[in-house]
């Protein structure tokens, strides 16, 4: 990618989610959920700078502690997109990636193929990630967010219920991580609430209802998102096995 755009990463780290407090700050394998996304994203090659937004003491103090950066912001703000606003109306940007804090496996190049769709796709106001997945079980849970598009990957919807793309079973998880053009964010976060917005339960709908364009980017890997306690555990033994093929590769033995 020819760099076109000047972009900034934003990661929201509110305190109090709902269903697993603090658990930005849990640890895996002994380092603070945080970091890795952090981490994932200092290496993304579009990204020209990454700040943690959060509205904590603790939260801050641990992200000074890895040398990371990190603005305060107040505790009332509605949503994580309007956290990652607050913090990026004082700084020069093009783009905003609204990365999320409990994403530890995100992949940097999947952050950059975002951001690659986003630019390539100049009628988008805003683009976002999605794999293909075929397990019956995560089509039925409406934890997995589905999302269908069109022929030009431009959402069409998003659902906590079943959306099949064949009749195979075949459909596309939504990963929830968002590049926004700076206008477009800024927008989005002086719209109120939508009708389908407030039925899903998710946020993405209020943009596609007052008319934005969403890009679908399609990578891939999945990746595990910690939205429970329970799912630290699957965190950690990815991490395990990933480490130890790494461990058997570098020593020259089969994986």
């Amino acid at each position: 990618m020819v760099k076109t755009a000047q972009v900034l990463g934003i990661i929201p780290a509110r305190a109090h989610s709902t269903r697993f407090p603090f658990k930005i700050l849990t640890p895996i394998l002994g380092k603070p959920m945080i970091q890795y996304v952090w981490e994932s994203a200092k290496a993304a090659r579009s990204l020209s700078d990454v700040i943690v937004a959060t509205d904590h003491p603790d939260i801050f103090n641990c992200v000074k502690a890895f040398g990371g950066e990190v603005v305060m912001t107040p505790s009332d703000l509605p949503s994580g997109s309007d956290r990652v606003a607050f913090v990026a109306k004082d700084r020069p940007s093009d783009i905003i990636v609204n990365l999320q804090g409990d994403e530890p496996l995100l992949k940097s190049e999947f952050i950059d193929q975002l951001v690659d769709s986003l630019i390539n796709h100049p009628d988008s106001q805003l683009s976002t990630l999605a794999v293909l997945r075929k397990e019956a079980q995560e089509l039925a849970n409406p934890n997995c967010v589905k999302v269908v598009f069109d022929d030009n990957h431009k959402a069409l919807y998003f659902s906590r219920s079943p959306l099949k793309t064949s009749s195979s079973g075949e459909f596309f998880k939504h990963i929830g991580i968002y590049a926004y053009r700076r206008k477009a964010l800024f927008e989005f976060c002086q719209l109120s609430p939508s009708s389908l917005e407030v039925t899903e339960k998710l946020e993405q709908l209020r943009a596609l209802q007052h008319g934005m364009a969403i890009q679908v980017c399609v990578v891939d890997q999945d990746t595990i998102a910690v939205d429970v306690p329970q799912d630290v555990s699957k965190v950690e033994d990815y991490l395990k096995k990933r480490n130890l093929s790494r461990g058997k590769m570098s020593t020259g033995e089969n994986s």
